[in-house]
């Protein structure tokens, strides 16, 4: 079992001796005020209890508040007065409840009214400290993914130059023998790792340098694969030539994935991608055939299990993902907003 923290371990001793002259305090003075007058003393045992109940109940219902309403709402702009309308009809139940407590006696509307403005205030700053506290616990983990992404390439990146060279000299050699199907295939593999070690170091790139890697990649799939009837691969993208950014690398591992677990050289398979980025809206529908040998994955593999996190990450309620797999289909719906 691991050792709590010094500091940890401080802060409980200090705030179990507070809390023991507290207690101390509070017997001494009941005693001195009720003596043993057993039922004013569970008077006001009972009226203490009340507020301790009202502290819980507005914590519960911030709480709730958060998770539901201004997590559905409020984060997304366009429904945010969604939001406010939900806060007003819970200023009138509150202050309703409040009056129905009083027997809705006049002399206590200016009281409620003060009342039901103190707790929902605190219900609508629970919502924006907690969000605050998860915008921090985002920023950390991504800071983190960053760090270890940074670590793994420069791992990969034993040097560059040296591999670019080479690669080089192969379509130098490719060209000078009229060899342009290798030609092309080495270009397009250079610029595949140059996009992956220079343009996936930056937060975020244009939408077009994103689809050109993309398409680079495509065309060593293609390449790659056989001329054969059980193959079929169906590759649409459109791109409308708005300007746009998005974050590096975020849509290639749904790509691989397609292909790692859609291809068979034994059985007929298929790949279909259907990408169109119009209005500074993705759409990304992509679907391919599976088979038996691949059930034994978990979940659907590690990359998307990654981009799902850097999505909502990066595009909180900017992005939906509809995942899905039946009947020998894997499918993928994927809605971004680049804005």
């Amino acid at each position: 079992m691991k050792p709590l923290p010094y500091s940890r371990l401080v802060f409980l001793l200090l705030m179990a001796t507070f809390g023991c002259y507290l207690g101390f305090l509070l017997y001494g003075s009941l005693k001195a005020q009720f003596g043993n007058d057993g039922e004013n003393l569970s008077g006001f045992g009972k009226f203490l209890a009340s507020y301790v109940l009202l502290v819980a109940g507005v914590w519960v219902l911030g709480w709730l508040n958060y998770r539901g309403p201004f997590r559905w709402w409020f984060l997304a702009s366009e429904k945010r007065w969604w939001y406010w309308t939900w806060i007003a009809a819970l200023s009138w139940l509150v202050f309703e409840l409040l009056q129905f407590r009083q027997d809705r006696e006049l002399e206590f509307v200016d009281e409620n009214s003060l009342v039901t403005l103190v707790l929902v205030g605190i219900i609508i700053g629970f919502g924006y400290v907690a969000d605050a506290f998860r915008a921090r616990r985002e920023r950390l983990v991504l800071q983190q993914q960053k760090t270890e992404a940074e670590l793994t390439a420069l791992k990969s990146q034993i040097n560059p130059h040296f591999l670019f060279f080479f690669l080089n000299t192969i379509y130098n050699e490719a060209a000078r023998v009229h060899n342009d199907t290798v030609a092309n295939l080495v270009q397009q593999l250079a610029g595949i790792m140059r996009f992956t070690l220079q343009e996936s170091a930056k937060p975020f790139i244009s939408i077009e340098s994103e689809l050109a890697f993309l398409d680079k990649y495509l065309t060593l799939q293609r390449a790659r694969l056989p001329k054969h009837d059980n193959i079929r691969l169906n590759i649409h993208i459109d791109y409308d030539d708005q300007p746009a950014r998005i974050a590096p690398l975020l849509l290639i591992p749904f790509v691989e994935n397609a292909f790692q677990y859609g291809i068979s050289f034994e059985n007929p398979c298929f790949v279909s991608i259907k990408l169109v980025s119009e209005n500074q809206t993705l759409t990304l529908h992509l679907k391919n055939s599976t088979f038996p040998k691949n059930s034994h994955r978990k979940g659907h593999g590690v990359g998307i299990a990654n981009v799902q996190q850097r999505l909502n990450l990066l595009y909180a309620h900017r992005h939906t993902l509809k995942i899905k797999e039946e009947n020998g289909v894997f499918e993928i719906h994927l809605q971004l907003n680049l804005y």
